[in-house]
């Protein structure tokens, strides 16, 4: 199995599209210089990344139709689809990271998802790694058996495991970057949040006029031309 290492160091070469003041460009941080992209070209690409379907996770919990959402939804939620458990002891404590295997007959799905640290703990999820099994990960041995996953688990978007690369692009278009087991996408911007959504995950009021940043990254590493991992991240930095 491809492993993709579950640490925010791992998406911090980033592959994306970037809207900045109407325009957009292509960003590839460790091989070339950004790229400008025609306005029409650059939308398309970012709209895709941006698509909100792709953070909507589906057929989750026991009897399979409870959805996760990064960025909305909490930790709470997370252990009403899959048991309450302690966050598992890895470098980045401050933004707790809970894992999750299958344990239904013959399934080894492993879900990770990680949440966001708040000023008033009331974070939401910002990152969920969905595997085939959890070969190559070093927290194996910790993660939550929960019949409330399964090999059922896709984004409302379509991407699931076990999809061909030509299968994913179809569903997330050109790739931003593009290795023999990976495909990688990404899309960022500035936003300014409304005041009751700024209050509501727990910021002071000052941050309505600062504005946020928005990133999104989407990777996906294949094994025998077959989705083996889909790891999808949408946070918003604040200062």
């Amino acid at each position: 199995m491809s492993a993709l290492t579950v640490s925010l160091s791992s998406i911090a070469l980033a592959y994306e599209i970037e809207l900045d003041n109407g325009s957009y460009s292509w960003n590839r941080w460790s091989d070339r210089p950004s790229q400008s992209l025609p306005s029409d070209v650059g939308k398309a690409a970012f709209d895709k990344a941006m698509d909100p379907a792709h953070v909507v996770f589906e057929h989750v919990g026991l009897d399979m139709t409870g959805t996760l959402t990064v960025d909305q939804d909490g930790p709470e939620r997370l252990f009403e689809l899959l048991g309450r458990v302690d966050a598992l002891a890895d470098a980045y404590p401050t933004v707790p990271l809970f894992g999750y295997v299958s344990s239904r007959q013959g399934d080894a799905t492993v879900l990770l998802a990680r949440v966001e640290k708040s000023p008033k703990g009331c974070g939401r999820l910002f990152q969920i790694e969905l595997r085939r099994d959890a070969k190559g990960l070093p927290l194996a041995g910790k993660l939550h058996p929960s019949l409330g996953l399964s090999s059922a688990v896709a984004t409302k978007s379509g991407l699931r495991l076990g999809l061909t690369k030509g299968e994913v692009k179809a569903v997330l278009g050109w790739p931003h970057h593009e290795e023999p087991d990976s495909l990688r996408y990404g899309a960022t911007c500035k936003v300014f949040l409304s005041r009751e959504e700024v209050l509501a995950r727990g910021y002071p009021e000052k941050y309505v006029r600062k504005g946020q940043l928005i990133y999104r990254t989407i990777i996906i590493t294949f094994t025998d031309g077959l989705a083996d991992s889909i790891f999808v991240k949408h946070r918003i930095t604040w200062d």
